[in-house]
């Protein structure tokens, strides 16, 4: 009798939604801010595996060398990331590559740009994720922010093993390389797919973004797709700036990763990672399609070793990262009605423990 009075009592909620599901939102799981931030990331300093011009600083190089610092105080404090601009290395130019302690499945990543090394011959600036769980591309790779040489205007990009490709649809941006497996046909090696930021002021990447106060990349990932969102200075929205994002109100993405793609099969466990590397694979080997580049020097080794001066403006200001992980809660409404039942289950539970033991009945 006791089991059967509970199960009616809960039909009659259900059925007058006493108890309710909120919407999905939302919530704060980790913020990197210059009061955290180089407590909350490692600092890569080995071999640069894109075969760069660059030598990578642990963090006490770092620090004595004046590559990272704190501008500011307080809640306007950012974090300064820079390279050498004073000295002509042959064994390449001193910068920095950190990487997350903390890696992640599934979130909405915000990264609050303020400035960013872009837009300058010879250098490839990327804020991306990576995943810790085997030999790359396993695992996956989400390139956010990324560029090379002069480019002005952001390039979005994922990289995986065989079997990922995207759609191309629900998004503003254009398409570049459609096949993720960095071995696909037809294809370059290691490409990926690619998607173009659709801004044509240069304001997405670069000296362009900087001039404008930088600006907020948000990334969605979810089981069924991986969406970026770019938000200029002026155009950040309020809800990101008060901490209750609520992507669903942002509009159209200006990437969005999907279709053929089993994303939880091809993504696992990504680290946060900011790097800014010279030449390389990419900044190197597209040297001599940029005009302005090739007529600076004949190959890119060459003018970043000896043009320090060129890179004063290659560093990063970030003024945070936000990781939201979504979540539901479950509600009860309030009321007369409400207290009524939280009585009358309160009775239930009761009856259903004398029921149990007897002597719960007195």
């Amino acid at each position: 009798m006791a089991r059967f009075n509970a199960i009616a009592l809960l039909a009659v909620v259900s059925g007058t939604s006493l108890i309710h599901r909120a919407s999905a939102a939302y919530s704060l799981a980790d913020s990197y801010t210059a009061k955290n931030w180089f407590d909350s990331f490692v600092f890569f300093d080995e071999k640069d595996p894109t075969n760069g011009f660059v030598q990578y600083k642990d963090l006490k190089s770092a620090a004595q060398s004046g590559l990272i610092a704190i501008d500011g105080s307080g809640d306007q404090a950012a974090v300064y990331m820079g390279v050498d601009h004073t000295t002509k290395d042959p064994a390449g130019r001193a910068s920095l590559r950190i990487s997350s302690k903390k890696s992640y499945n599934h979130g909405l990543f915000i990264f609050d740009i303020e400035h960013n090394p872009g837009g300058i011959c010879g250098t490839w600036p990327a804020a991306w994720l990576l995943s810790n769980s085997g030999k790359w591309p396993v695992g996956g790779e989400i390139d956010i922010f990324e560029g090379a040489n002069d480019q002005s205007d952001n390039k979005m990009t994922l990289h995986t093993t065989s079997g990922c490709q995207i759609q191309p649809t629900g998004f503003s941006g254009k398409i570049d390389t459609p096949n993720c497996d960095v071995n696909a046909q037809g294809q370059g090696k290691n490409m990926g797919c690619g998607i173009l930021h659709p801004m044509t002021q240069g304001q997405s990447f670069g000296q362009g973004m900087n001039a404008i106060g930088g600006g907020v990349y948000a990334t969605m990932w979810t089981g069924q797709d991986i969406s970026i969102y770019h938000f200029p200075r002026s155009f950040v929205p309020s809800d990101i700036a008060t901490g209750q994002p609520k992507p669903s109100t942002w509009g159209m993405p200006v990437a969005k990763f999907a279709g053929g793609c089993n994303i939880d099969e091809h993504f696992q466990n990504l680290n946060i990672i900011f790097n800014t590397a010279f030449c390389g694979d990419w900044a190197g080997e597209a040297w001599n399609s940029s005009t302005t580049c090739q007529a600076k020097a004949p190959t890119c080794q060459a003018y970043v070793q000896n043009n320090p001066d060129a890179f004063k403006e290659a560093y990063w200001m970030i003024r945070s990262v936000k990781v939201y992980q979504e979540g539901q809660a479950m509600l009860l409404r309030r009321s007369k009605v409400g207290d009524w039942f939280h009585k009358a289950w309160d009775g239930v539970k009761k009856g259903i423990s004398c029921a149990t033991n007897r002597k719960n009945c007195y």
